[in-house]
């Protein structure tokens, strides 16, 4: 178990209604961890068995209540709520109408009522906006299949068949009457032509209204890699990029401190491309599985690369970190239910740079595996079996007997109480917020060492990757702004830390901060000077 030294004794980042705070000059989304909701499964307020809006409003309190002197709420300061537009599918990725939320899950004014609620706890709130395709029930696309109609051209039409297919070999091409339309993910989602400037003046209305009129505090871009299409360059094309930044820079005239995060499923190389000129931050999907391959292998050496690279390419900071979300199995699951590697990938989350984002009910221990039904089940509140009408049939399995809120809430030892104390921990340090990471060397490749460095703090970060404590170790620092002479605090563990030999150089060698470092255990020490 890590050790909880300072039990939930961590003040919350908040601010007041409307305010987007920020640290050493970062940008305010540096000082927040989002939480990851679809809304469907997160809380059902009328008894219909359909979560809604009004749900999530009567568990922000859990989130956040917005009060820095008490410690149990969960702590997060910002919230991703997936689609929550109009469309016939449960998942809501094949939006019907931009600009009304889904009737399962409430209204409009629902919506502007959770924005202020949030608001008055210091949580900001992103919504999924779907770019690249409709539903093939929008108003659009049926208009669209009459030829030379008002929407004709909002889509991508061929009267033959082209032999095209997709970025990952998949059919693209689909049958509509004389003609074929393309769809790059599913013949139930067509993409929009986003060469058509009509329709990109239409996003650009969906827009402006979300932050305008209803007061979103940014989007979350799914799927923005395909966009726009340069013959048979289907991903990341040159259009891809220029549609883009004529997107991020319309956002930044309607509001400066919009945020604007993007799913580019692909690696690091190809995905910090898009920051920060095309979007402010996005999702870092080699980091989330180096942490996996980390945790399961009780070993830092496909990690540390990883880490290492995405310092170097993006700008500090600008990326989204998580280990899971709604596309892939859950944390829980990845890591075969085993609560000490899940709380070593907890430990890499909220101690390491970018935004992070955590995907509801990881901070209980909730499980899921494919189909994507199956990963999207209800949140586990407590030990009743959930229930929802879009994983009947399913088989989904579930382990909300043992991993529920309930269960947990009251222990001390708990995986939600480790959740809970990291994340207060990470908003009461700034270092952990905003600060520069500089990796220590160890002699144990069990061992994940990091130094993080802002302004007003340094802080000295080594994380148990294995299932076996470590005591026979060494850490080594060549060179860093540290002061000779500093002392040290330890902020999580057990124990008392020894100072480090910081020489003139502002490194250290053969350093052992504690005796040992219990199994899939942090600890983690401020350097004062």
């Amino acid at each position: 178990m890590l050790g909880l030294a300072l039990m939930l004794s961590f003040s919350v980042v908040s601010s007041a209604e409307g305010e987007r705070s920020s640290t050493d000059g970062m940008p305010w989304w540096n000082d927040r961890v989002f939480y990851e909701i679809f809304v469907r499964s997160f809380q059902d307020s009328d008894g219909d068995g359909v979560g809604d809006l009004q749900g999530v409003i009567s568990k922000l309190d859990y989130l956040n209540d917005g009060d820095p002197n008490t410690n149990t709420d969960l702590g997060v300061t910002g919230i991703w709520l997936m689609p929550i537009m109009e469309s016939p599918s449960y998942h809501g990725y094949d939006v019907t109408d931009y600009m009304k939320v889904e009737p399962d899950y409430g209204t409009n004014d629902d919506f502007k009522q959770l924005m202020a609620e949030a608001h008055k706890r210091g949580i900001a709130v992103i919504v999924d906006m779907v770019l690249n395709h409709t539903s093939r029930d929008h108003a659009w696309f049926k208009d669209a299949q009459t030829p030379g109609s008002t929407h004709d051209q909002w889509y991508r039409w061929s009267i033959t068949k082209p032999a095209q297919i997709g970025p990952w070999g998949q059919q693209v091409w689909y049958s509509r009457g004389n003609r074929y339309y393309y769809a790059v993910f599913w013949d139930g989602m067509p993409d929009l032509n986003l060469r058509n400037p009509a329709v990109t003046q239409t996003l650009f209305d969906v827009a402006r209204f979300w932050l305008e009129d209803l007061g979103a505090d940014g989007f979350r871009m799914d799927a923005i890699r395909y966009l726009v299409e340069d013959g048979n360059t289907l991903a990341s094309s040159e259009g891809n990029f220029t549609w883009l930044k004529k997107w991020n820079d319309y956002i930044n005239s309607l509001d400066p401190q919009a945020l604007t995060i993007g799913e580019v499923w692909t690696n690091s190389f190809e995905v910090s491309k898009y920051v920060p000129g095309d979007i402010d931050v996005a999702f870092e999907f080699d980091l989330a599985r180096g942490i996996l391959d980390a945790v399961n292998n009780g070993s830092s050496g496909a990690l540390v690369p990883v880490l290492e690279r995405a310092q170097r390419l993006y700008p500090a900071g600008q990326y989204a970190s998580f280990v899971t979300n709604h596309d892939q199995n859950r944390l829980m699951t990845e890591v075969n239910e085993d609560v000490g590697r899940a709380q070593a990938a907890a430990a890499i989350l909220l101690t390491t740079p970018g935004v992070p984002f955590l995907y509801y009910g990881e901070e209980i221990g909730m499980i899921g595996a494919k189909p994507d039904e199956c990963i999207r089940t209800p949140m586990q509140w407590d030990a009743s079996k959930p229930h929802a009408a879009f994983i009947s049939g399913k088989r989904c399995s579930t382990n909300e007997a043992d991993f529920n809120l309930a269960a947990q809430a009251d222990d001390p030892a708990s995986l939600f109480n480790l959740y809970r104390s990291f994340i207060h921990l990470r908003n009461a340090n700034p270092a952990l917020r905003v600060g520069t990471l500089s990796l220590v060397e160890s002699d144990s490749m069990a061992l994940l060492a990091f130094v993080r460095q802002s302004q007003e703090q340094n802080v000295l970060v080594v994380i148990n990757l294995s299932a076996k404590p470590v005591s026979d170790y060494q850490l080594s620092l060549a060179a860093s702004n540290l002061a000779e002479g500093a002392s040290a605090t330890l902020l999580w563990g057990e124990g008392s830390a020894a100072a480090p030999p910081i020489d003139s150089s502002g490194g250290f060698a053969a350093y052992t901060p504690l005796a040992e470092i219990p199994a899939h255990s942090a600890v983690i020490i401020q350097i004062d000077s």
